[in-house]
């Protein structure tokens, strides 16, 4: 009877001694779900590069809003990093198992060119990240830009409102 009693004492604090297993972490989509995503982006920095002043009234700690969307391709459109107005074209994008590298070649009407790069990572849920912009002007203006990026699915189907929704907020 001892050994049995000593055997169970010894299952007994065995299973007591046990490590509970991980909550499993939710798996990355192979690529960014398709649908609206709402952006919230955050000036981190904001400098001139030819000593002129900086032609935006953007200041570091503003937050702009915005909406856009991703494709079936699982791109996100331009007007999801891109500045309110530029002309751009989505060009090398690395959108692929939780890691995203996307380049912007940007035109702004009047001035010229804005390169923009974001790196970041995303899930089941959005996206967040850094976005570096540069500027290259015919005239003066240049600046670089450094923005926090997180983006949220909000619709599984892509609104074209979306896009044109852009709101300004000066972060308290």
């Amino acid at each position: 009877m001892k050994r049995v009693a000593f055997a169970a004492l010894c299952l007994g604090l065995a299973a007591c001694g046990q490590e509970a297993e991980a909550p499993k972490k939710a798996e990355v989509p192979a690529k960014l779900a398709a649908g609206t995503y709402e952006v919230t982006a955050t000036v981190k920095s904001l400098a001139s590069t030819d000593k002129t002043p900086v032609p935006t009234f953007a200041k570091v700690g503003d937050t702009v809003k915005s909406q856009g969307c991703v494709g079936d391709d699982g791109l996100p459109a331009p007007e999801l990093l891109a500045a309110k107005g530029d002309q751009c074209t989505v060009t090398d994008p690395y959108v692929r198992s939780g890691r995203m590298n996307v380049t912007l070649d940007c035109n702004r009407k009047g001035q010229g060119k804005v390169m923009t790069i974001f790196n970041g990572k995303y899930d089941a849920e959005g996206f967040s990240g850094s976005l570096n912009a540069n500027s290259s002007f015919s005239g003066p203006g240049d600046y670089t830009l450094v923005e926090e990026i997180t983006a949220r699915k909000v619709a599984d189907q892509c609104s074209a409102a979306g896009a044109d929704t852009k709101t300004a907020a000066k972060k308290s």
